[in-house]
């Protein structure tokens, strides 16, 4: 889920044959999801975890696999290999689900989430709000930070709309777009000075030269203004 994006139950309907290891990519085919049972009245009478097709025609895709979730998964292949040897089940053919209970079917959401509960247990990491949706949440905000195009991070996460990726899968702040803002600023004030040097005369040289004092006198009232905006935001940040 932190490297790849995937959706929890995405993670938990994966098969081997979905991981391609020559290629470097996981294919997103099926997803893990509770269905409720209703009785007469319409009233949810019980709910039975199933395996159906993904959340939506969008969420099946091939996602590449960084090598750091290639070798955790090479590791993970041998602890499987080893309970396959002791047991009647082949963990390892390629229908069998990856993250397989060791009898050979699928693990629950509340299953894996008690694996997962006990894990920040262990290490003294219950203080840290750690759950399995944030993961996905991460990848996503790494990409960003990365300056990723978001049509990209858009169909790595599976989302219909490029709004969900945005607003809903990222916690990057202004200083992404501040940065989209600044390349365009650059581009225009070089365009600027070309244009500048392309038109100079002689008896032009004073007025340039006084053009660019205020440029730069700009400049620096934009850093200080900067400065004092980041001043701001810590002291705001505190305070909360």
């Amino acid at each position: 889920m932190m490297f790849a994006g995937l959706r929890t139950g995405e993670v938990l309907a994966l098969q081997w044959q979905d991981i391609n290891f020559e290629n470097k990519t996981i294919n997103v085919e099926r997803g893990l999801t509770i269905e409720p049972k209703f009785n007469s009245e319409g009233k949810v009478i019980k709910r039975i975890t199933i395996i159906s097709e993904t959340k939506t025609t969008c969420s099946k895709r091939v996602v590449p696999m960084p090598d750091i979730l290639i070798n955790a998964l090479n590791d993970y292949k041998q602890r499987q290999s080893q309970i396959s040897n002791k047991g009647k089940v082949d963990l390892l053919d390629k229908h069998c689900f990856v993250f397989a209970n060791d009898d050979g079917t699928f693990r629950t959401y509340s299953g894996t989430q008690k694996i997962l509960n006990r894990f920040l247990k262990k290490y003294k990491l219950t203080e840290y709000n750690i759950h399995f949706h944030g993961l996905r949440h991460t990848y996503s905000n790494m990409l960003f930070e990365a300056d990723q195009n978001p049509k990209v991070i858009q169909s790595l996460l599976g989302h219909k709309d490029v709004k969900t990726t945005i607003s809903t899968y990222n916690s990057v702040d202004k200083s992404y777009f501040e940065k989209a803002t600044n390349v365009l600023n650059e581009q225009f004030k070089e365009l600027d000075n070309k244009k500048i040097v392309e038109n100079i005369k002689d008896d032009d040289i004073d007025k340039i030269i006084e053009m660019l004092q205020e440029r730069k006198q700009q400049e620096l009232q934009e850093q200080e203004y900067e400065r004092e905006q980041k001043k701001k935001k810590k002291e705001k940040d505190f305070e909360m």
